[in-house]
């Protein structure tokens, strides 16, 4: 399915996301450290509705399953949905990021964030931030970071063609991660070397 470039999202929620971002990434965490937080949250704002929140975030409801699955909640559902929903009765004046804060602390062991990091990252969730375009996003910071190559893909288990094939989505503002990382504005010569491109503009020229 071709992406589709959203008609409006609140740019200051979409920018301290994607800040929050980089100091956790510095913190040591990587994207897969942030599913619970991000599939957790959709859960209760969808009140434990599986097939809303499938179809609000365009994704098959057997991968928000599955994701469930992996992260041991499959047989949890009814008691996180009936836990958040007597935390809605009991404290209707609490501000939805700390309510989740206490939720998510309660039923995720790590990582742990702070009241900062949670809110920063409900912010980008709300944005309808693509959790596949976490990934993207680290690995624009691990070369802004100055980190070896061979670290990232020894770290993350990606072949150098996987790592530049999703890179290479960044610098194309038309594609989903390229929208979505936008205003980091990553430049291709952060992105490819001085070989590759001479190499690129010399079949241009033919």
């Amino acid at each position: 399915m071709a992406f589709k470039i959203p008609t409006a999202v609140p740019k200051a929620q979409w920018i301290k996301g994607l800040s929050a971002l980089n100091r956790l990434w510095k913190r040591g965490l990587f994207p897969e450290d942030l599913d619970r937080h991000y599939f957790l949250h959709w859960f209760v704002v969808y009140k434990g509705n599986i097939i809303q929140t499938a179809k609000a975030l365009d994704i098959h409801r057997n991968t928000i399953q599955g994701h469930f699955l992996e992260l041991g909640y499959s047989k949890k559902s009814v008691k996180l949905r009936h836990t958040w929903q007597k935390m809605e009765e009991d404290s209707p004046k609490i501000p939805f990021e700390k309510k989740f804060h206490i939720f998510y602390n309660r039923f995720s062991g790590k990582p742990r964030f702070s009241a900062e990091e949670n809110a920063a990252l409900i912010g980008l969730w709300r944005a309808k931030f693509p959790f596949k375009s976490l990934t993207p996003h680290y690995l624009l910071w691990t070369i802004r970071s100055g980190k070896p190559k061979d670290w990232v893909e020894r770290k993350m288990g990606y072949s150098y063609r996987h790592k530049a094939r999703l890179l290479s989505q960044i610098v194309k503002p038309k594609t989903r991660d390229g929208f979505w990382l936008s205003p980091l504005k990553p430049q291709i010569n952060e992105i490819y070397s001085r070989r590759y491109r001479a190499i690129m503009a010399h079949k241009k020229k033919r």
